[in-house]
């Protein structure tokens, strides 16, 4: 009898301990499936994203890629809220970020680098639509001059890509470099208006200042790309019109 009563306890303590070990096991399961990270896909990552963004953090487009950017911002967000600042969104950071207790990004009173003095006269450029008309005639690899209209910088371009607008890079380290100068020592989001002679003739065109995405050329000292809009171009992510970019393009035009 007792060794019968003996061998039942023996059998629920191994199936008790089983239990337990496969309970962690599943939990700590859990607990990664419930983790995005670097590298990651899909319609969660959008809404970190946007959420990052509504308070003040992500200012890249959105798209559902978990990338280093995403991890960056994702990790100041961590840090400004008093958690692990890995990059990493667990479970007590989710929480927090979709929280209303989530800290905004606080505000940096900056001083904007004046632009430079313009050096010299830039021709007005037509409005030219771009899926009509600059499209068929802006080919890959095509180097374009652009002038920036208020400070009269200019440098030559590539377009690399795209099709509702054109992604270029610049051709040299000295281009890259007027570029950056055109934007008052930093690259910025900032559209500004500018010239594009394509074979001999001025299209008002507008152009933000901050590498992104994919690179093509190299030995220019610039890592990604940058977008020209055109009259009635679209964003790649959206398929809309930007408005700002927009006004830049009727600026260029004299309008």
């Amino acid at each position: 009898m007792f060794k019968k009563i003996s061998s039942v306890f023996i059998i629920l303590f191994i199936i008790t301990v089983f239990m337990l070990s496969s309970g962690g096991a599943l939990a700590e399961e859990d607990t990664e499936s419930n983790m995005l990270k670097e590298g990651d896909t899909g319609d969660d990552v959008i809404l970190v994203q946007l959420r990052l963004r509504d308070l003040g953090y992500f200012n890249y487009k959105i798209t559902n890629f978990f990338g280093k950017y995403t991890m960056l911002t994702l990790a100041e967000f961590q840090k400004n809220n008093k958690l692990g600042a890995d990059g990493v969104l667990g479970p007590e950071t989710s929480r927090i970020l979709f929280s209303n207790a989530a800290v905004r990004k606080p505000i940096e009173e900056r001083k904007k680098p004046e632009p430079k003095v313009k050096k010299a006269s830039v021709p007005t450029g037509k409005l030219k639509d771009w899926f009509s008309y600059v499209y068929p005639r802006f080919d890959r690899g095509e180097k374009i001059k652009v002038y920036d209209v208020d400070t009269g910088i200019t440098f030559y371009m590539v377009r690399v890509g795209g099709s509702n607008h054109a992604d270029v890079e610049p051709v040299s380290s000295s281009d890259t470099k007027k570029i950056k100068e055109a934007y008052g020592g930093e690259w910025s989001w900032e559209r500004h208006a500018i010239i594009v002679r394509l074979d001999g003739e001025y299209i008002a065109a507008s152009m933000n200042g901050f590498p992104h995405a994919y690179d093509m050329i190299s030995g220019n000292s610039m890592k990604g790309h940058v977008c020209i809009h055109f009259l009635n171009s679209k964003t790649h992510i959206r398929d809309a019109k930007d408005p700002l970019h927009q006004d830049m393009v009727y600026k260029a035009a004299g309008k």
